[in-house]
């Protein structure tokens, strides 16, 4: 049988937009290839790993955490914007995709 050609869209949702590993997963495994990928808040990040080929690394990063390791990523800092600067995160993410363009991917993505 002939793979179907999906575009995928995935939600936000915090660390319960990790679930969206196992969806792709899932749709890969029912014979289903992702042509198209776009999300909104850890769904674009889930997409961006998705469409960087980093998407298993990512998720054996994101599995492997302790809680001490996501307090260590939380580097606090008061201002107008928040309490959160997210730098330590940013270089962490910076593993997975180093400096790819999303123009220069190997299928389309969006963030919504």
């Amino acid at each position: 049988m002939k793979p179907a050609n999906i575009s995928l869209v995935l939600s936000s949702g915090g660390a319960r937009g990790l679930v969206h590993i196992g969806a792709i997963q899932a749709l890969e495994e029912a014979g289903f290839r992702i042509t198209a990928i776009a999300g909104t808040s850890m769904g674009s990040l889930v997409a961006g790993m998705y469409a960087c080929g980093s998407l298993d690394d990512y998720r054996t990063f994101m599995t492997g955490l302790t809680r001490l390791d996501v307090i260590r990523l939380m580097d606090l800092a008061v201002s107008k914007t928040g309490i959160i600067k997210g730098e330590k995160v940013f270089s962490e993410m910076k593993r997975f995709i180093g400096n790819t363009r999303i123009e220069d991917l190997p299928i389309p993505r969006a963030t919504c």
